[in-house]
């Protein structure tokens, strides 16, 4: 197999050679165009914003009639498609795109941003002269250092609306958080695991308290197209983790609460605290939290924290019912397991 050789087209290009007939975007070890409208609007965003995209796949081979040369997209098809459709006016941009860009169609943006869509540098491996078979060895050989999607990988190539766009920019901008208070190792950031549960963190703000399983891709889609006080819930969040940092300062990560399990429940405790979560009756002060206050929350944390790493042999001692131990060791993602551990909390960090 001949080495391919890296060049950088534009939309530019693709177009001159669509228009010519010597561009194939959907040759026959092709599929057929699968990309929703949001995804194609997200790849638009990301070329608006001068961000990387993966490398585009050329062969360049003779016509069947050998009286031209044809370029085809061995791996690219979905890119070249959407943003040579949106040049044409194919297709709008979703609602969270249009906003931030300032409209929803090619032909409605500046001229500034048009330039940026037509004149984005695509990196493209390009091949000569191979056989269908060395391009089928190809995806082979990719797909085989391929890692399987987790399910908040799977959400972040499915959803593109506002809720997953706050969700991701909050995981972002807390990623020294999650590092410094060891919530997160690198390879569990590199897999979304910050986003995950960022998500799971709103969803608390929005409507209290959820079963892990499958809750998440429910408020990706109900807010996908629009997200009612957004920027009041991303406030909340942000104070949220300020109090956290107040409250335990740097023995976070010392504790049972830097493990993901926990730190849901002690955002919850603290989001209650501060603004009251829905699904919740126990009562809560309105002020601001005092110094008092917060001393006595971290003794509290700090006391509970020791009685869960006990475990088991901190049943029958008294400091704390059997029940919250239980609901700290097994089923950490339930529901009434999440209920048992809040209120336990709640009550000794703040009072009923």
């Amino acid at each position: 197999m001949n080495k391919p050789g890296r060049c950088e087209y534009t939309p530019y290009d693709f177009q001159d050679w669509q228009a010519g007939g010597t561009l194939a975007i959907q040759p026959k070890f092709q599929r057929r165009e699968v990309w929703s409208t949001q995804k194609k609007s997200y790849l638009i965003d990301t070329l608006l914003k001068r961000m990387p995209v993966p490398p585009i796949f050329l062969r360049v081979a003779q016509s069947k009639e050998k009286n031209k040369v044809v370029r085809e997209v061995v791996d690219g098809q979905q890119r070249i498609s959407a943003v040579l459709g949106f040049i044409d006016g194919k297709f709008s941009l979703s609602k969270p795109q249009a906003a931030e860009h300032g409209a929803a169609r090619f032909e409605k943006l500046s001229a500034e941003k048009q330039n940026l869509i037509r004149e984005f540098p695509f990196v493209c491996e390009v091949f000569h002269g191979i056989s269908d078979v060395e391009v089928l060895e190809i995806f082979a050989r990719v797909n085989t250092y391929s890692i399987p999607l987790n399910r908040q990988e799977l959400l972040n190539g499915k959803y593109f609306g506002f809720f997953k766009r706050s969700a991701y920019k909050l995981g972002y901008e807390h990623l020294e958080f999650w590092r410094q208070n060891g919530i997160f190792s690198e390879t569990a950031i590199a897999r979304m695991s910050e986003a995950e549960l960022t998500s799971e963190l709103l969803i608390i703000l929005l409507s209290g308290m959820q079963h892990k399983k499958d809750t998440i891709e429910n408020f990706y889609r109900d807010y996908d197209a629009e997200f009612p006080n957004q920027s009041k819930i991303e406030s909340r969040f942000r104070s949220v983790i300020d109090a956290i940092q107040k409250i335990l300062e740097s023995e976070l990560i010392d504790t049972e609460f830097h493990r993901s399990p926990f730190f849901y429940s002690l955002f919850a405790v603290v989001s209650h605290r501060l603004f009251g979560i829905p699904g919740q009756t126990t009562g809560r002060s309105k002020t601001a939290l005092t110094s008092a206050e917060i001393q006595t929350a971290r003794d509290a944390l700090l006391k509970l924290s020791e009685l869960i790493t006990q475990g088991k042999e901190a049943k029958g001692n008294g400091d704390v019912s059997s029940k919250f131990l239980d609901a700290c060791l097994k089923s950490t993602d339930k529901l009434p397991q999440r209920q048992i551990r809040f209120d336990t909390i709640y009550e000794r960090a703040f009072g009923k």
